[in-house]
């Protein structure tokens, strides 16, 4: 359970990151279509998919992100005004975070059930694996975690 809450709280950071350039994301279209191509060729190398599997599982991973990208946009820039927050503010901040959140875990039960209806459940389970490694790569890319540099 500590992975998910942690994984969660990952790509809720790492999210703007991956924001389209003209909704205000600093990756460029170029590096966001490479981050994307690598991101493909990993997960379909760590589930196995077949080609039919795969043509099959990207159209519904795809709309799922987007979906929680878009679920995501109101805690985009909460945290770049934490310093001069009051608490009445820091907690409508926390209200926000907590409604995207489950926002979020409604989307993901939908698809990972869509997407079980075409693709094994062991290998949604090895979607999810994928991600969590994807991830852990990325962040060791960017150069670690703040716990990891002390």
């Amino acid at each position: 359970m500590k992975k998910i809450i942690t994984l969660a709280g990952m790509l809720f950071l790492l999210l703007p990151l991956f924001a389209q350039k003209e909704e205000g994301g600093p990756l460029s279209e170029e590096k966001r279509k490479e981050f994307e191509a690598q991101k493909v060729a990993f997960f379909t190398q760590e589930m196995k998919l077949t080609p039919d599997e795969a043509t099959k599982f990207w159209p519904l991973y795809n709309e799922m992100q987007d979906k929680i990208r878009e679920a995501s946009k109101p805690v985009w820039g909460l945290h770049e005004k934490a310093a001069d927050l009051s608490d009445e503010q820091a907690r409508t901040n926390i209200e926000t975070i907590l409604q995207v959140e489950e926002s979020v875990l409604k989307i993901r039960g939908e698809y990972y059930r869509k997407i079980m209806r075409e693709i094994s459940a062991r290998k949604v389970w090895l979607m999810l694996d994928a991600e969590r490694n994807f991830h852990r790569q990325l962040v060791k890319r960017i150069g670690g975690t703040p716990r990891e540099k002390r």
